[in-house]
This record gives structure tokens, C-alpha cells and sequence, in this order.
């Protein structure tokens, strides 16, 4: 999958993940298509995320814009993803607040296109979509 010029701001998930940089949504077979958008083509993980559920009951869209900032549930996250993949979900909801959601899908549009062929890198395994280039993390 080529990089678009703009990543939707829909793809911006509440917990701080770009989903358009997400290896489930970057899958040839049944790709999901978003954490916010609703579609059967969902994850399971994405069905029964809690951090999702806990911000429709704040009337808060993004995690880095609610008052109990940062919380148990995005810290566990948090954790998760540090170790599993090197990358801070907190730290990117964090850019919420001081970036705003549009300049952070230009940002991540920007750096995380494989200067290779174009493609998308994901952030679990830092390889490109399209040409299978590896990263470094």
C-alpha cells in the first residue's frame, strides 16, 4: 500500500495509534479498516478495546485530551507496545495536545513513508508495505 499525500484524520486512533500505520490494516486478506470507522472487517482487538469503550463514556475523542490523562488502561497499552514493538502509544497521544490531529497525520505521513518506493512502514515490524524494505527501530 503506497502512502497517501494525507492520512485521513479518521485513522488517528483514541489511544494514539495511526492505524493507517498498523499492520492489521495494512493485511492483503481482510484488512481493518480503522479503529474508528465501523466495519465487520474490524479486529477482534479492535471490537473489544476498552480504551475505545472508556471514551465514548467521556464524550472525549482522543486519550490525550481526557482529564484523567494518562490512565491505567493507556499505560498498560503503553507498555505493551514499547516492548512488543518500540513505539509509545502515550507518547504519540500525547501529540494531541500540543500538535493537533492534522499536523500529526502530516507528520506521520511524512515519516513513516518508505523513502525506497513510497510505501507505508509499519510501526509493529518497521517494514515497508510495498517493497518489503526493513528499518531499523
Amino acid at each position: 500500500m503506497k502512502m497517501p499525500e494525507k492520512i485521513d484524520t479518521i485513522m488517528f486512533a483514541p489511544c494514539g495509534m495511526n492505524c493507517k500505520l498498523c499492520i492489521k490494516h495494512l493485511s492483503e486478506s481482510n484488512p481493518c479498516p480503522g479503529c474508528l470507522i465501523d466495519s465487520p472487517n474490524k479486529t477482534k482487538n479492535a471490537l473489544k478495546c476498552k480504551i475505545k469503550k472508556c471514551l465514548e463514556t467521556k464524550r472525549v475523542k482522543y486519550c490525550g485530551r481526557c482529564s484523567e490523562f494518562p490512565c491505567k488502561l493507556i499505560k498498560k497499552q503503553d507498555k505493551n507496545y514499547k516492548k512488543r514493538y518500540n513505539f509509545s502509544t502515550l507518547d504519540n497521544a500525547k501529540r494531541i495536545t500540543y500538535t493537533g490531529i492534522n499536523k500529526i497525520m502530516l507528520e506521520d505521513s511524512i515519516n513513516w513513508k518508505c523513502e525506497s518506493c513510497g510505501g507505508i512502514i509499519s510501526i509493529q515490524e518497521h517494514v515497508c508495505s510495498e517493497c518489503g524494505l526493513k528499518y531499523e527501530d
